[in-house]
């Protein structure tokens, strides 16, 4: 038997704000679970640190409801790696990356997820397009969060001090 087969996406945006702020609005989970960032995403944090994180992370694709726990680690260079170890996609991963740009970020962004067996073949170009539509949408909401709404929020700024 071969190598699991995997639907991979990449996809870049340019968000108008410096590259630390972008990653730290990235790698807030709880700013993302209180703003409601991704309204068709579901996110609760089972752990956290500075460098880490476990998630459960609910999204439907292809009509499936999609439960996973995500294991998250800050690289050194600041990009974030989250993979999945348990659920429907355990093996997947997603690995963003931040870029300084003229007045921004440039994100980058690879997700690969393990092709269900037998008709994963099948299913594979249609999986990664709807990932890329959701991929896109994602990061509308992201930079929408960024560079409309303001991230940090004033209302989570004002909890802080």
């Amino acid at each position: 038997m071969g190598q699991p087969r995997f639907a991979e996406v990449r996809q870049s945006t340019f968000i108008a704000a410096p590259p630390d702020m972008v990653r730290r609005q990235f790698a807030d989970l709880d700013h993302h679970i209180r703003s409601n960032v991704h309204p068709k995403l579901t996110f609760k944090v089972l752990a956290q640190s500075d460098a880490t994180a476990r998630f459960v992370q609910e999204v439907k694709l292809l009509g499936l409801r999609q439960r996973d726990v995500f294991e998250r680690q800050i690289l050194p260079s600041g990009a974030i790696h989250d993979k999945s170890v348990e659920g429907f996609n355990k093996g997947g991963e997603l690995l963003i990356d931040f870029a300084p740009e003229k007045n921004g970020t440039r994100v980058e962004l690879l997700v690969r997820l393990p092709l269900p067996p037998v008709i994963g073949i099948l299913v594979r170009p249609l999986l990664e397009k709807q990932i890329r539509r959701e991929v896109v949408a994602a990061f509308a909401e992201d930079k929408y969060d960024l560079e409309v709404r303001g991230y940090p929020s004033v209302a989570a700024a004002r909890t802080t001090h």
